[in-house]
């Protein structure tokens, strides 16, 4: 394996580098293990004067506009949408005493998108040396000025059997009121982010029965800092992300819901097709397209999907009709909809015979 230097990487320490939560999948041929590596680069310091008019204008045409005790939560919030990101920077990543280079720039919107080759003999190694722990390997940038910058992040090591959980978050595992244009945008920027009740309890139980969680959304990428915080402070486990890319001057704010779908089914399909040998829990909700991408989910990928549980929304229920052409050619027995966690159960399905 070829060590690589972190004078490779160009790196400012003026930069700030924010590494979202990935997974890893074992390739059998190479016995590796193959680690995704996913993150944004911004710049640090003063907004620049056009994003700070252009706050204003959203603020104004959104009818988004914090009191003085909303103001703290909305600077958090818009925080990664205005701040300046890098492009063409060149990144690399410490796993244990080893560099490994991420082989393309950052784009325009100072994300970048790698992938490590991590032998399976290795993880010995790294797991006494503290750097792999409880499925999770841990992450750190590489930079030219001799540290990481704080620049921290981690991959879960996922088997290729098992179960996972994909779960959305808006209105399944957090109250954000989706149907409602200017109570979405008030949840978001405004107040302090609720939890479904029980759905935390729930999916712990369910991570300690073995499962690995995915959480994927139409929400932005610069949500994800309070989306983290949001989850570690109510307790949900651990999971990998999957949101949506998104810059500020491509949609004013008061457009998320139109475009908020895309994007989110090429995610969902990206994790099955990864993981063909594990069984899948989809859980979502109602008030958008969550039933219609699980059922598809299901009809190509069968054997896969151990069951869809859909929180049923008053603003936008599960009908019969709704449910019939939904879930038409799917097993009744794989399909819930439910209104109260309770409802949900508590214990695993057996696992499925997976179809090859």
């Amino acid at each position: 394996m070829i060590r690589q230097r972190s004078h490779r990487t160009n790196i400012a320490a003026s930069d700030r580098v924010v590494l979202y939560p990935s997974c890893g999948h074992f390739d059998q041929t190479s016995q590796t293990w193959r680690i995704e590596v996913h993150g944004t680069v911004f710049e640090a310091g003063a907004i620049s004067w056009r994003k700070q008019m252009l706050l204003r204008v959203l603020q104004r045409v959104a009818k988004v506009r914090p009191d003085a005790s909303q103001q703290a939560i909305f600077e958090a919030r818009i925080r990664e949408f205005i701040a300046p990101t890098e492009r063409g920077k060149r990144l690399a990543v410490h796993v244990g005493d080893r560099v490994y280079p991420i082989r393309k720039k950052t784009k325009r919107n100072g994300q970048f998108l790698g992938t490590v080759r991590i032998p399976q003999a290795e993880l010995a190694e790294l797991q006494r040396d503290g750097h792999f722990h409880e499925g999770w390997l841990h992450l750190r940038i590489a930079t030219p000025y001799g540290d990481s910058g704080g620049f921290t992040g981690r991959a879960q090591l996922i088997d290729n059997r098992g179960i996972s959980v994909i779960s959305d978050i808006d209105d399944t595992i957090k109250v954000t009121d989706v149907h409602c244009r200017r109570t979405l945008l008030e949840n978001t920027f405004l107040h302090e982010f609720r939890a479904i009740e029980g759905m935390a309890d729930l999916y712990r139980q369910w991570e300690a029965q073995g499962a690995s969680f995915h959480f994927v959304s139409s929400s932005p990428w610069p949500l994800y800092s309070p989306l983290e915080e949001f989850l570690q402070a109510t307790g949900f486990p651990g999971g990998t992300f999957h949101l949506r890319s998104f810059r500020l001057h491509q949609h004013m704010l008061r457009k998320l819901l139109i475009v908020r779908r895309k994007g989110k089914m090429a995610s969902l399909n990206a994790i099955m097709a990864k993981y063909p040998r594990r069984q899948f829990l989809l859980v979502g909700d109602s008030g958008e397209q969550d039933p219609e991408f699980y059922a598809a989910l299901a009809r190509h990928y069968p054997g896969q999907v151990a069951g869809i549980y859909i929180r049923d929304l008053p603003a936008r229920p599960m009908s019969a009709e709704r449910c019939r052409k939904t879930f038409r050619n799917i097993p009744r027995e794989q399909c819930m909809v439910f209104r109260d966690t309770d409802e949900l159960p508590r214990q695993l399905p057996v696992a499925l015979p997976v179809l090859l």
